[in-house]
């Protein structure tokens, strides 16, 4: 049986930096994170490609999960808390996947391994370590847009099949493949990765979705989630609509930089990106606040 306290809908949570990007501005962290648990998302997706992993060190890594962690358990009802443990290395893999369980988190989760052109074998032992240095439920991370590692259906079927893999976060447009490993794995948890496409991915089979704007307009992603579950389907894709009116100029001044900044305007200031990224200029700001205006409204962040 699938778990389900995983399934929903969970915001890829955005890490907050203070305002010299020294360290983490947990005052911002918390304020995001009351924000969604109010919203009433189902739970949260931390220290993952939204969250700026690969530019944040394993102990800001743990520190943010344990600022989560405080808000979450403070909450009135359970908040599932996915953690990303994925690094460059195995060893700072297992030891955020290690910290995470002792930590409380109820799940990790990793990207496939990135930069060096590994081969299967190699990606294989990568998620048998995990599954078998802890407890928790590990969810692997099929992102082949950002790691350049595109797996095929029998590597994926290979993958889910590791003991204590209890799912997927697919992220690909390719819902023929989802389908088919749904089909194939019905005791496994599918999570849908690209926002604009939430509800194609459920009306593939996924339990639920992780995304970058799930952070400033969750009440959407929610309501394509219920509404889908309702079989409303008309209304679903024209929440999906709305949603992808805002993702279209997230996406045209660049995904996390320009989340930020919508954040930013909605009434919740949650700083900018950590360098290499470039805060947006003054005229991308310009242009962002006026379709925010449009298809957001004011102080959706509030």
């Amino acid at each position: 049986m699938k778990p389900e306290f995983l399934k929903g809908i969970m915001p890829a949570l955005m890490t907050g930096f203070t305002d010299d990007h020294e360290g983490l501005s947990r005052e911002r962290i918390r304020a995001l994170v009351r924000f969604l648990i109010r919203k009433g998302v189902h739970g949260l997706y931390v220290g993952g490609t939204s969250g700026e992993m690969l530019l944040c060190s394993p102990s800001e890594r743990m520190e943010l999960l344990e600022t989560v962690l405080e808000e979450t358990k403070a909450a009135d009802r359970h908040v599932t808390v996915i953690t990303h443990v994925g690094c460059n290395s195995t060893r700072d893999t297992l030891l955020l996947a290690k910290h995470a369980e002792k930590a409380g988190a109820d799940a990790v989760s990793s990207v496939t391994p990135l930069f060096f052109a590994y081969g299967f074998p190699e990606v294989y032992r990568f998620y048998a370590d995990i599954a078998s240095a802890v407890s928790l439920p590990v969810i692997i991370y099929n992102i082949p847009g950002r790691t350049g590692m595109t797996l095929n259906a029998e590597q994926l079927h290979a993958l889910l099949t590791i003991p204590n893999v209890a799912g997927m976060k697919f992220t690909s447009s390719d819902f023929y493949l989802l389908e088919r490993l749904i089909t194939t794995h019905p005791d496994k948890v599918f999570y849908n990765g690209s926002d604009e496409m939430l509800l194609s991915g459920l009306a593939a089979g996924a339990d639920g979705g992780i995304g970058t704007t799930y952070n400033f307009q969750p009440e959407r992603m929610l309501a394509i989630y219920r509404l889908y579950r309702e079989g409303r389907m008309q209304e679903a894709l024209a929440v999906q609509r709305d949603a992808n009116a805002i993702i279209e100029s997230v996406l045209s001044y660049g995904v996390f930089p320009a989340c930020k900044e919508i954040m930013r305007i909605g009434g919740l200031d949650y700083g900018t990106c950590r360098a290499p990224y470039l805060p947006l200029t003054a005229e991308q700001a310009e242009g962002l606040a006026k379709a925010a205006r449009i298809n957001l409204g004011e102080n959706y962040m509030l």
